[in-house]
């Protein structure tokens, strides 16, 4: 008994449907990242907010770009209030940790 042959146009190929799995869910976490871009003036002092930049989201961690490690030993004094103001803006539970890398600090007109 033969089984009936299937046209390619019905199939789609893995690395096309992976990439529009993955192209939708780095939008949802991009769109993320850009609101928390958005919001962080707001959320520190301007002198820190102008040394540091979100850079990534991934799950409910945020990575954020500091200009120096004195930046960093300030950010961590800060991280819990940090963190409440934006999970006010954002949804409760969507930022539960901020992990800190040196380096440098692009502005929001660069984004």
């Amino acid at each position: 008994m033969s089984r009936p042959r299937y046209r390619n146009e019905q199939f789609s190929h893995i690395s096309d449907v992976l990439s529009a799995l993955v192209g939708q869910l780095r939008r949802e976490s991009h769109s993320d990242l850009s609101r928390i871009q958005q919001i962080w003036q707001n959320v520190l002092d301007p002198v820190i907010a102008e040394n540091s930049r979100p850079a990534a989201l991934k799950n409910d961690v945020l990575l954020v770009h500091v200009a120096s490690s004195t930046v960093t030993q300030q950010m961590r004094f800060l991280t819990p209030g940090v963190i409440e103001q934006i999970n006010r803006v954002m949804g409760e539970g969507r930022i539960r940790r901020i992990q800190y890398k040196i380096g440098t600090v692009s502005s929001s007109a660069d984004s």
